[in-house]
């Protein structure tokens, strides 16, 4: 009995941590580099307020579930760097290209900003670093800067530009809300608009720009999709909850900053497995029912997905194991439950 079950564990183990040749031509370097990739943004992704911001959480979570096989690239950070995290000191890798302050591109209206499009081609840092995935978060600003109109198309000469350096996949973020009751100060450039409003419809407006660029980050990454560009959507917006995940109003705290990061890590396990997280669905604790997982469990579930009828997994309970939402059983919920078994939670 204890052989079958340490067999079945071993089974169930190959198949969340074994780490897959990455679609696309990626290939293994010299020190097990499978994939590059280069978190991209502004200060959420230069992380304002906590040194390492998401990335160090990435980097953690990649590691829980076994891929050690990714190079964090970009011309700021270093490959080695610390932090302490559930007790212990952790090494990390810090590379990456994400700027405070920075808006998509240049703007030199009301409030001038400097431009992440204009950084990146100034460094030539797309051909110089080559990176295979890039993981980009960028329009903040261009929304604090009142900077909205135009601000979709400017997105897309960004990704256009990425990939046209040689980056073969883009991930384009949302972006999370902005508590304009913490930072209304921040917010001048909307001159008479902001002071012809009371604080409760300015905030609507500010709300309004939000939702609308998120939406937009869909559809464009749908377009470009359609255009044969490989730009996938990704939604941030979806797990930093405005009043408990931010630091000041805008940039993150240190628990916005780890579901962040655990969500990227996500992102990237998924591409990997050739699996996507389904839209909308990335608070992997959402809806779900409160349940108390064991070791057995994990096992079942390795069993199911190998074709095994398992006992546990019974049509009452089916949407137990469902740990992402996505109306199916696969090899993400198996990731999802081990890391809560083995990790103390989702985030």
């Amino acid at each position: 009995m204890l052989k079958r079950f340490t067999a079945a564990l071993a089974a169930s183990a190959s198949v969340l941590i074994s780490y897959p040749a990455v679609p696309g031509g990626a290939s293994e370097g010299g020190n097990n580099t499978f994939l590059k990739v280069m978190p991209v943004g502004d200060s959420i992704t230069d992380g304002y307020w906590e040194q390492g911001g998401y990335r160090k959480y990435m980097w953690c979570a990649l590691a829980e579930d076994g891929y050690t096989g990714i190079d964090l690239v970009g011309p700021k950070g270093s490959n080695s760097e610390t932090f302490e995290y559930k007790g212990k000191q952790v090494y990390y890798d810090g590379n990456y290209a994400g700027y405070s302050g920075y808006a998509i591109q240049q703007m030199n209206g009301t409030e001038a900003r400097q431009g992440i499009l204009e950084t990146l081609q100034n460094g030539d840092y797309i051909r110089k670093f080559s990176p295979d995935i890039v993981l980009l978060q960028i329009g903040t600003n261009d929304i604090l800067s009142a900077y909205n109109d135009g601000i979709t198309d400017r997105l897309e000469n960004l990704i256009t530009y990425i990939l046209d350096e040689g980056c073969r996949t883009v991930y384009v973020t949302t972006i999370p809300d902005i508590d304009v009751s913490l930072v209304s100060d921040w917010l001048w450039a909307y001159g008479e608009v902001k002071w012809n409003s009371t604080p409760e419809a300015f905030a609507e407006i500010v709300q309004g720009h939000i939702d609308s660029y998120n939406a937009s980050i869909k559809a464009l990454a749908a377009k470009m999709q359609g255009e044969g560009r490989d730009v996938r959507f990704a939604d941030i917006h979806s797990v930093v909850d405005m009043k408990a995940d931010l630091y000041d109003g805008v940039h993150p705290n240190e628990q916005g900053y780890e579901k962040m990061g655990r969500y990227w890590a996500g992102v990237l396990e998924a591409h990997i497995s050739g699996t996507e997280l389904p839209t909308g669905e990335t608070d992997t604790s959402k809806g779900q029912p409160e349940v108390q997982y064991d070791v057995a469990d994990l096992v079942s579930l390795a069993g199911h997905l190998l074709g095994r009828p398992q006992e546990r997994i019974t049509a009452e309970n089916y949407k137990a194991y469902d740990l992402n939402g996505n109306s199916k059983l696969d090899v993400y919920d198996l990731v999802l439950l081990r890391r809560k078994l083995f990790s103390g939670g989702y985030v």
